[in-house]
Order: C-alpha cells, then structure tokens, then sequence
C-alpha cells in the first residue's frame, strides 16, 4: 500500500496525533485535514458517478454479510478488539473501525474504549 493510500485509510484521531508528533502547527494540522478530507470526497464523488445502482444494492448485500459474520464473531467471543476483527475477517483495521462504528450505531453492538497498552 503507498504512503498516500495509507494516509486516505487514516482516521481523523490517527491523523491528528501523526501531525502533531511531526510538529506541526495546528493551523497547519487543521489545514491538513480539511486538505485531506476535500480529497476523499472528491474521490468518494468520482466513484459515486461510476456506481449503478445494481453495484450499490450488491456492495450493500455484502456489507450486511460482512456485518453478520461480524456480529456472530463478536458475540461468540464477547469482546473483541477492533484489530482482532480486522484480522479475523482479512480487512483493514479502518474498515474494522468503520464496521464496528455502523453496528454500534444501529444498537447491535456495544462500544467500550479504554487507554491502549504500550504493548498493543
């Protein structure tokens, strides 16, 4: 994966705290991000304009697949973090994230956060 691609994948949070460790300023940090952000709906557009409306009912199917291997991995194990479900289904930890975040929100799962380790 390149350096521009993992950058488009990075959430906001990883983003931020990446740039602040490079010392930039937070204007700069901020103008970054909406830089970014700009770019990803740009590209979001652009891929928008290719789908049919056949393509977004198959991508929908299968994100409800996804979501149900997903929900029955996270009851079977009870918690699960979201790296562990990135492993377990071969996606990225952003999709993971992304995934945990639209099950949560449609109340199938609950979220708990808590300080990572220095050993995560």
């Amino acid at each position: 994966m390149t350096e521009k691609k993992a950058e488009f994948q990075m959430n906001p949070m990883e983003m931020m705290k990446k740039m602040m460790e490079r010392g930039i300023s937070p204007m700069e940090m901020c103008m970054n991000m909406c830089r970014q952000m700009t770019q990803s709906i740009e590209r979001a557009t652009e891929m928008a304009a290719y789908a049919t409306p056949e393509l977004r009912g198959l991508f929908e199917t299968w994100l409800e697949e996804v979501e149900q291997e997903s929900t029955k991995f996270i009851e079977e194990q009870d918690t699960v973090s979201a790296q562990t479900l990135a492993d377990k289904l071969g996606i990225s930890l952003e999709s993971a994230i992304f995934l945990i975040a639209r099950l949560a929100k449609a109340g199938k799962v609950e979220v708990i956060a808590r300080k990572k380790t220095s050993s995560e």
